[in-house]
């Protein structure tokens, strides 16, 4: 028999003890067929499959409005990326191994990179490859119909094939990356170039409640109600204090988040990402409820810890990594820091090659002083970032894609951005590199030593150090020069409760709970210890949903 989770960094499981609810303390009964927990990106995919089916449906949310609808949607064979030929043509066993050996195949960093530290737990968490098979073969089918059911409000699905230069070093980039757009004239200026970033909601809502289903906010689940290995509900309480039952005859989809607001709880779990953040951009109520709740009822939970971690935690000069860490909003991170510019410690000096994926790059900070690098660049900057060509999230330049996503952030809001942090005393500039190196706190003859064997090796086209990519190692050589410390950006965490391929919840012996189900980062088993394959662009949305989707047709046996 496998063991329970062990502790981490505590010596008590941090699920704590199950809340005791007497009956009598239960104000109000209510049945329903299903009941999700959580608005979100599965909760809500997941109540608009169940209204499509006509299913007696209710959606609790602890918060009082639903949370965001990510546009980064990674999928395989969807209709838009069929649309689009061999441009969005993935080999799907290749990917799939891809994402499954993401955590555990890189061993030759030191040799390759000079200086890229392991994860002591890597490979921990046993990245389950049934899930994984699960989302290429199903995430198409899940946009499909997300697309055509959310089309009547002129929302279009497309496919983002255009990849770059196609790697990060030796990391493979793959076309996954799907859209569901949102007109600008129904999405107004938040539709930020009909993006669909901040508006999706007010769609995703409007066929939820359209299909009759029950929204109830401010009401948070507390616990689940067993009898022997059936689920019969939860127990919810209000923002009152009033506790409420909610039965189900089919079943419980927990999708609540993982518990990346709760910072305590961070800190206690992973040590390793906390000592490489300055920064967390998280939803407040993902405090790790449902990962409880679904532990008390017997599941399994991931044994180590997982977050995604992104390198955009810009702090001022001097400044250290690690906890606390500051909470902020989107245009509190840097986002240009996730370029391949050139970046150095506090000694000066690079320590691994910058062409990497984010979270490649800042595991090494462990090892460097603070637990930050210095971004360094000059005034042919954005004919740098033109040649750097990042995608997903990171991209500046326009896509090429066809139909248009409206992917690339463009030179003007980028402008602002580096605006907004010299403004805010993160972002320093200097006419000389020495001048530079001044400002943010590093000695200036070390880095004036780094930047002419930098540039010296740019001229040669060969990182002889560290194995940077050609094409992104490019002369720092025109002033003014620039520069802004940082490291990471705590997102989400991605360790949750183990689920086989119908989404139920397991315990551990591997036993399905009946009528249990989990979907979202509060589901485990997925991604492995602190890394996340951002070249796959979106794929834990786009999982997400598949597996939301997967859970509501098992419950109502479609599948």
């Amino acid at each position: 028999m496998k063991k329970r989770e062990k502790p981490f960094a505590t010596n008590n499981p941090w699920y704590g003890a199950e809340p005791d609810i007497p009956q009598s303390a239960v104000t109000e009964t209510i049945e329903t067929e299903i009941l999700i927990c959580g608005a979100g990106n599965a909760g809500m995919a997941a109540a608009i499959v169940a209204g499509n089916r006509g299913v007696k449906t209710i959606v609790i949310e602890k918060d009082k409005k639903m949370g965001l609808i990510k546009p980064y949607m990674g999928a395989i064979d969807s209709k838009a990326q069929k649309a689009v030929g061999d441009k969005a043509r993935i080999d799907k066993e290749e990917i799939i191994q891809e994402l499954v050996h993401y955590s555990t195949k890189y061993t030759d960093e030191k040799k390759v990179y000079g200086g890229y530290r392991r994860s002591k737990y890597r490979g921990a968490n046993k990245v389950d490859e049934k899930l994984v098979r699960l989302w290429a073969d199903e995430s198409g089918p899940t946009f499909d119909f997300l697309a055509e059911e959310l089309s009547e409000y002129g929302i279009r699905h497309v496919a983002e094939y255009d990849i770059g230069h196609g790697h990060h070093g030796p990391f493979k980039a793959f076309p996954v990356h799907t859209k569901l757009l949102v007109p600008f004239r129904k999405g107004g200026p938040l539709a930020i170039s009909h993006a669909g970033v901040y508006v999706l909601e007010k769609f995703f809502m409007k066929k939820v409640k359209s299909y009759g289903v029950k929204l109830m906010f401010n009401t948070c689940l507390v616990k689940v109600i067993k009898e022997g290995n059936r689920v019969l509900g939860v127990i919810a309480r209000k923002k009152n204090g009033k506790y409420i039952r909610i039965n189900t005859s089919k079943g419980v989809l927990i999708a609540t988040g993982g518990y990346a607001a709760n910072e305590e709880l961070v800190v206690q779990r992973n040590p390793e990402a906390v000592a490489v953040s300055t920064l967390r951009y998280v939803q407040k109520g993902n405090l790790g409820d449902g990962i409880r709740a679904g532990v008390w009822a017997g599941g399994e939970k991931d044994e180590y810890p997982s977050a995604m971690v992104f390198d955009r935690g810009p702090i001022k000069p001097g400044g250290k990594a690690g906890a606390p860490i500051r909470t902020g909003a989107t245009f509190d991170s840097f986002f240009m820091a996730s370029q391949p510019f050139m970046k150095v410690n506090m000694n000066g000096k690079r320590f691994t090659s910058e062409s990497v994926p984010y979270d490649i790059f800042l595991y090494p900070l462990q090892d460097q002083k603070n637990g930050v690098s210095c971004i360094i660049w000059d005034a042919n900057y954005w004919k740098h970032i033109k040649a750097f060509n990042t995608i997903g999230c990171s991209r500046i330049i326009k896509s090429k894609s066809k139909p248009k996503t409206f992917e690339g952030m463009r030179f003007l809001p980028n402008y602002s951005l580096i605006t907004l942090m010299r403004l805010r005393g993160l972002l320093k500039k200097s006419r000389t590199i020495e001048g530079l190196a001044k400002k943010l706190k590093l000695p200036p003859e070390e880095l004036k030593a780094t930047v002419e064997r930098y540039n010296e090796m740019a001229r040669r086209g060969e990182d002889k150090d560290f194995g940077k990519d050609p094409d992104t190692l490019l002369p720092l050589v025109k002033p003014p020069y620039y520069g802004i410390t940082n490291a990471g950006w705590l997102l989400t965490t991605m360790d949750g409760l183990r689920i086989n391929t119908n989404i139920q919840v397991v315990d551990t012996e591997g036993n399905a709970i009946e009528g249990l189900y989990a979907a979202g980062d509060v589901a485990g088993g997925f991604f492995g210890d602190n890394l996340y394959p951002e070249l796959c662009v979106g794929v834990a949305v786009g999982k997400t949903m598949t597996f939301a989707r997967h859970a509501i047709l098992h419950m109502t046996g479609n599948i």
